[in-house]
C-alpha cells in the first residue's frame, strides 16, 4: 500500500499514505505489543531474548498465557477495535463526531465484538472503560456517566483507555487543530474524563494533524519534520484544552520529552496503565528513525506493551510513511482486508469534508504542499 496511487474521492499522494500509515502503524504495533503485555521486563527478555532484534506477529506462541490465547495470530486487540468503532461511527454519521454513537457502539462491542469477523464478545476491556459502561446512562449521557465515575474516586483515574484510540481522530478534520483536539476531547471523555486523559488524546491527535498538514513552521530546511516544534505545539493545545494549573502543564510536558524510555519504567507495578506512561512512550517513538527497531524496544519493555505499541505505532508511522512498516507485521494482519475496505470509505468522506472548507484554507493547503 506505501506509495499507492492516488484514486478518486480519496487523499492523493503523501498525505493518503501517511493517513494509511498511521492506521496500519497503531494496528501492527498493537499486534506485536501483544507478545510482552502484562509481562514485566525480565519476563519479556527470558520469553523473547532470543528473537528480540526481529519479533515477528508469530512469536506469540512463545508466551502462551491464557490472555494471548484469547487472540489469534496476528490479531491486534481492544485498543485497535475501539480505534475502528469511532471509524465507524464516523463512516456511518458523514463525519460528525457523536460521543453518544460511539458509546452504544462500545457497548454492544463489548458485548459481541465483531460478529463478522467471528468475535463472540469484545476482548480486552480496560476497568475504567467497563465501570463506566456499567452505568444505565452511558449510551445516553456518556460524559455524566464517565465524569461521575472520575467524582466518585476522588479525581483520580487517569487510565490509558483513550489515547490508545485516539489516532483516527488526528486524521479526521487534520487541516482544523481546534476540531481535532474538540473531537479527541469528545471521544475521550466518553469513558475518560481526568485531565490527563484528555490531554493524552488531545496531544497525540494534534501530533498527527500537525504532521498530516505539512506547515513551513514545522518542517526543517532538509524537508524532515521539525519534531521539537511540533511536540512544543501539542503541549501548548493540550494545557490551554485540558490542564488547569502549572504543576499539571509541567507534568505534562514531562512525559511529551521524554528522550529515554526506560525512565517511563512501563512495567511498574500497579501503574503500567497510567495514561501518560503510554503518551510518554509514543512522542519517545515520535523522536526515533526506525519503525522496527523503536517498536521492538518498546515490546521489551513490557508492561501495557499493547497500547503503548498502538499509540507509539501510529505516531512514528505517521512520521515515517507506509515503506517504513515491516511488511511481515502488515501483510500477516489478521483483518487487513476488512479494514482497507473501512479506511477507503473514511477517506472518501474525508475528502469531501476538507473540500467544503473554506477557500483561504484550500489556498493555504495547496501553498503548504508546494512548500513541504
Amino acid at each position: 500500500m506505501a506509495g499507492a496511487a492516488s484514486t478518486p474521492g480519496t487523499e492523493s499522494g503523501y498525505r493518503r499514505d501517511q493517513i494509511l500509515a498511521t492506521l496500519y502503524g497503531q494496528a501492527v504495533g498493537d499486534a506485536i505489543g501483544l507478545l510482552t503485555e502484562f509481562l514485566t521486563k525480565e519476563e519479556a527478555k527470558e520469553k523473547y531474548g532470543e528473537v528480540k532484534k526481529q519479533l515477528e506477529l508469530e512469536h506469540k506462541c512463545l508466551s502462551p498465557e491464557a490472555h494471548r490465547k484469547r487472540f489469534k495470530e496476528g490479531d491486534w486487540t481492544d485498543d485497535t477495535d475501539q480505534m475502528i468503532l469511532i471509524l465507524q461511527s464516523l463512516i456511518d454519521n458523514d463525519g460528525q463526531v457523536k460521543p453518544e454513537d460511539f458509546a452504544k457502539r462500545l457497548k454492544f462491542w463489548s458485548r459481541n465484538g465483531f460478529p463478522e469477523l467471528g468475535d463472540f464478545v469484545g476482548h480486552g476491556i480496560g476497568t475504567t472503560t467497563a465501570k463506566v459502561m456499567s452505568n444505565p446512562e452511558f449510551v445516553t449521557q456518556p460524559h455524566k456517566a464517565a465524569f461521575g465515575l472520575w467524582d466518585r474516586n476522588q479525581r483520580n483515574i487517569a487510565s490509558n483507555g483513550a489515547v490508545m484510540r485516539t489516532s483516527i481522530l488526528g486524521i479526521h478534520q487534520y487541516w482544523d487543530t481546534d476540531a481535532v483536539a474538540d473531537n479527541a476531547t469528545a471521544i475521550c471523555k466518553t469513558t475518560h474524563y481526568d485531565p490527563r486523559c484528555q490531554a493524552s488524546t488531545v496531544a497525540v491527535s494534534v501530533a498527527i494533524s500537525l504532521m498530516l498538514r505539512r506547515q513551513p513552521r514545522h518542517i526543517k530546511k532538509n524537508g524532515s519534520y521539525d519534531i521539537d516544534t511540533i511536540i512544543q505545539e501539542c503541549f501548548q493545545v493540550a494545557s490551554s484544552k485540558c490542564l488547569e494549573t502549572d504543576e499539571q502543564a509541567k507534568e505534562l510536558k514531562t512525559y511529551l520529552e521524554c528522550k529515554k524510555i526506560h525512565k517511563l519504567n512501563l512495567c511498574e507495578e500497579r501503574k503500567i496503565g497510567y495514561t501518560y506512561k503510554c503518551l510518554g512512550c509514543g512522542f519517545w517513538a515520535l523522536k526515533q528513525k526506525d519503525f522496527r527497531k523503536a517498536l521492538q524496544t518498546i515490546v521489551m519493555e513490557g508492561g501495557d506493551a499493547d497500547t503503548n505499541g498502538a499509540v507509539a505505532g501510529a505516531l512514528l508511522a505517521c512520521k515515517l510513511g507506509m515503506s517504513a512498516l515491516p511488511v511481515s507485521w502488515v501483510s500477516k494482519l489478521k483483518h487487513k482486508d476488512w479494514l482497507d475496505e473501512k479506511i477507503e470509505r473514511f477517506l472518501k468522506i474525508l475528502v469531501r469534508m476538507k473540500d467544503g472548507t473554506a477557500t483561504s484554507e484550500t489556498a493555504d493547503e495547496s501553498s503548504e504542499d508546494q512548500e513541504g
